[in-house]
Order: structure tokens, then sequence, then C-alpha cells
């Protein structure tokens, strides 16, 4: 079984995008300075929560990598996103040097055994002050459910993943905790105050080509 079909089994799937989504991911792209006609890239695409609350802001000029195809059919049809089927690990990403506005990975660097050429792939293709914008878990804070998901090869706190950034190559690096708590997950109370959804238990590194 796939690791798409297996999400989509336990009812992780496009249908299910919910309001943090659809808030933050234009929330974060605009606190990065991406204008709505920059090329966005989602690479581990999965079930396009990110691409999809994307395109739903207005952004529309989207591509998606990811190395499993099952989404790519809704993706192109229904969103117009251009679907490239890659396994970042050793293949280049399909986009020119200086051509990608952002490049947004959420939950895919802790999957990678060897992320060093997916990064130095994010870096060449950037333009000039292009952003790479990671979330991954914030191992201080998720050290005792890490391991749960059988997937997961790599994990990383904030100093970890802004050494990583910075050696290669990016010299603007920002981190923040990504997420609700506190019960305002619940009241959804980042729909208001989107600087609430950036204090749970992941995290959120913002590199900058600069």
């Amino acid at each position: 079984m796939s690791y798409l079909r297996e999400m989509a089994e336990q009812g992780y799937d496009p249908s299910s995008i919910g309001p943090f989504h659809r808030t933050m991911i234009p929330y974060v792209l605009a606190l990065a300075g991406v204008k709505r006609d920059e090329l966005v890239a989602d690479v581990g695409a999965a079930q396009g929560h990110c691409i999809i609350s994307a395109a739903r802001a207005g952004y529309s000029n989207l591509a998606v990598v990811d190395v499993e195809a099952q989404n790519f059919e809704l993706f192109s049809t229904s969103y117009q996103i251009r679907c490239y089927l890659r396994d970042v690990e050793g293949d280049p990403l399909p986009f020119a040097d200086n051509e990608v506005g952002a490049i947004v990975c959420f939950h895919l660097i802790e999957h990678l055994g060897k992320p060093d050429n997916f990064v130095r792939e994010a870096f060449r293709s950037l333009k000039p002050n292009g952003v790479l914008a990671l979330v991954t878990p914030d191992w201080r804070k998720q050290y005792k459910t890490f391991w749960r998901d059988p997937t997961h090869v790599h994990p990383y706190d904030k100093e970890s993943i802004s050494r990583f950034l910075r050696i290669q190559r990016f010299k603007e690096v920002r981190t923040h905790s990504w997420g609700s708590a506190y019960g305002l997950g619940r009241l959804e109370a980042y729909r208001w105050a989107p600087r609430l959804g950036m204090i749970g238990r992941d995290m959120l590194a913002l590199a900058f080509k600069r």
C-alpha cells in the first residue's frame, strides 16, 4: 500500500482540507513576500492541502513535485496545477535556475534519508529573494511521538534545521513554531489572528535565497 493511500484511508485526503491550511498557507506566502503570480511549487504535495489552499487563495502559477502520482489528475484538472513525478533524494527539480518564487515542503524532509540533493535543488531553482518554506515536527516537542510514523527517518529541532539550511547556502533562515495549541485550534482562533497558528508542536523554517 502506498503512503498516500494509507493517509486517505485514515481520512486525510484532498476533501479534508480544513480552515487551518486555508488560512495559514496564504498567510505564510504573504509573510514571505510571495506575489500571487509567482511560481509556487509544492514538493511532496501528498494530498494537496498546501497547494490547493494556495490555489483557492488566488495563487495562479502552481506546480507540484511528488514521488507518487495518485492525486495528479485532480491537481491538474481541477486546479490547473502542473505535476511532476520525481524522487527528490536523487532527481533534479523540474525548474530552471532562478525560476521559482516559493517552494513549500510540508512534512517531507523528516522522511528523507538524504535531503542534501533536494535542498541544493531548491536553492538553485529559487529566484533571488525566493523562499523555501519547510514544516517538520519539532523534535524537542515531539520526541515521544516522532517515531510513531514508521516512514520518519530524521528528526530536527530549530537549531539543527537552521544549521542544515545555512550549510546549503541559505544565509537567512527564520524559524517559528507551527500549528495551534492550548485549545485555540478547536476555536479556530488563527482565522482572526494567524500568529496563533504558529505556536504548536511542529516548526516552520523560512529560508530565503539572498
